[in-house]
């Protein structure tokens, strides 16, 4: 990625749709509805937008599908071990609330307009999209 990218201000229709990727997660959980976006986000921001396929955008759709990945198996994990040792449905309750109050904050910093990375996985797209080193 062109490193004029990330020291421009995102245009009000990448912010928008940087928000739209993470509130997405509220949808149906955080995996399907964020790769989606993802993957046509040019079509999208081209179609909702009138706007151009935006690097901000596709960081931020796909830090919350990796986000989706790291804490929804987890948690379906605990959940359907926890048919076998209840006590593991504490850790789902733990763990569902983490991850959700994660993406309100991507959903505020994505309309902020700013390049905020999510714990563990942030890193991780922010090299897909930035070739450069953080």
């Amino acid at each position: 990625m062109d490193e004029s990218l990330v020291t421009t201000t995102p245009t009000k229709e990448e912010r928008n749709a940087a928000l739209i990727a993470h509130a997405l997660t509220f949808v149906e959980g955080g995996i399907v509805a964020p790769l989606l976006f993802y993957l046509f986000r040019k079509p999208v921001m081209e179609s909702l937008f009138s706007s151009h396929d935006s690097e901000f955008v596709a960081f931020h759709a796909l830090q919350s599908f990796y986000f989706g990945l790291l804490f929804g198996p987890a948690v379906l994990m605990v959940v359907l071990c926890g048919f076998c040792f209840p006590p593991l449905w504490l850790a789902a309750f733990l763990l569902a609330p983490i991850y959700l109050i994660y993406e309100v904050i991507g959903c505020v910093h994505a309309l902020q307009g700013e390049w905020f990375r999510l714990p563990i996985v942030g890193d991780w797209a922010w090299k897909s999209h930035n070739p450069r080193t953080p």
